[in-house]
């Protein structure tokens, strides 16, 4: 797993976040909807479904209403959590590259979510060992079987998993997310994180806890890459990825 040793020196600090015990830094109202479909690389559209719900019209013309598949931190400010990045993460796993109705993904979650007696399964330790069979048999006919079947969305789901450190309690405590649209889920950098104990939850470069943001302004000020890879003490490319990260939030 990524990044594994990196909780050691917080992990005592964390506790659950799916126990039902008081709230952690890990459930705060931090991002707007907006903010995490840029960080997460996921539509707009696809983040206020699965997290607000929404309403839609049917082939017969008539209204429907999706119901969110993801808890928010804050339903009436329309807030989510860091909590929520990872649930949306694992789920986005599954647009990369195939386009499965929201409306489907649903019931599938909802199947798991009662099998394992987890409210909150995408978070739970034991998804990948038991709720992850679960889901692809419970959504098999969402699969497109010219894409490679189960199997090929099996990996999408693990290797987005991979990207979740998990603390003692074996809860996220931090997400690589995929910086990157293009290539697969495999060949995706590790460069980029996101740790709502670190830099008020925003993405840093992994090494030097220096917020992206900060090195994209730098840049955008005329410093180098080779510069800014001087002053924080890190390589250039991990630099020149932060660069990429945040021009593509700011397109």
């Amino acid at each position: 797993m990524i990044g594994k040793n990196k909780a050691k020196n917080t992990d005592t600090r964390r506790k659950s976040s799916t126990s039902g015990s008081q709230p952690t830094i890990f459930d705060v109202p931090s991002y707007k909807a907006a903010e995490a479909a840029h960080l997460l690389k996921l539509s707009n559209s696809t983040v206020r479904a699965w997290c607000f719900g929404q309403n839609y019209v049917d082939r017969t013309g008539a209204l429907k209403s999706f119901l969110p598949v993801i808890k928010p931190a804050d339903r009436q400010e329309r807030l989510l959590s860091f909590s929520s990045l990872c649930e949306l993460h694992v789920l986005g796993a599954i647009t990369r590259n195939y386009r499965i109705p929201l409306q489907r993904v649903r019931p599938a979650l909802e199947y798991v979510r009662k099998e394992l007696a987890e409210p909150r399964p995408l978070l739970a330790e034991n998804f990948r060992t038991n709720g992850l069979d679960l889901f692809l048999e419970n959504a098999e006919q969402l699969v497109s079987v010219t894409q490679g079947g189960q199997t090929a969305l099996r990996g999408e789901f693990e290797q987005a998993l991979d990207r979740i450190e998990r603390g003692s309690s074996g809860n996220p405590v931090r997400l690589f997310p995929f910086s990157r649209t293009a290539g697969t889920a495999s060949t995706q950098p590790t460069v980029i994180v996101i740790d709502p104990t670190i830099a008020f939850g925003r993405p840093f470069i992994a090494t030097a806890s220096v917020r992206t943001e900060v090195i994209h302004d730098r840049f955008g000020a005329g410093d180098s890459p080779s510069e800014m890879a001087k002053d924080f003490g890190v390589s250039q490319e991990e630099i020149l990825e932060a660069i990429r990260y945040e021009q593509h939030l700011a397109a």
